[in-house]
């Protein structure tokens, strides 16, 4: 599932696209402290500007990884299913300030109805 985001500042639009997937365990860590290193060790060269880490979100420990115009979040699916990816991206603005802030939200604001 793909959504484009829009919020609107005194600045005027800042856009942004959202990427819904799933990536399925096969090789991937189940657990999302070795799911970050291994994102960690395949970031690219500018690791500077890539900050991995696991947060805490009311569906449970995630995977959240911050670039300069992507922030993808891996949420763990209950039944060891795989990984639900929210990949967010903001090319024209970057991945900062209220955009990092919305996106951010949209992540923390995941369920799961079981």
């Amino acid at each position: 599932m793909e959504l484009f985001l829009l919020t609107i500042s005194r600045d005027g639009g800042l856009p942004a696209s959202l990427l819904v997937s799933l990536v399925p365990l096969g090789e991937t860590p189940a657990d999302p402290h070795r799911y970050a290193a291994l994102l960690e060790a395949r970031a690219p060269e500018d690791r500077a500007r890539t900050q991995v880490s696991v947060i805490d979100l009311p569906s449970g420990a995630a995977v959240r990884v911050l670039g300069a115009t992507t922030l993808n979040v891996h949420a763990l699916m209950p039944g060891g299913v795989g990984y639900l990816t929210l990949s967010f991206s903001a090319p024209l603005t970057g991945m900062s300030g209220p955009m990092e802030r919305l996106c951010d939200a949209i992540a923390g604001s995941l369920r799961w109805v079981v």
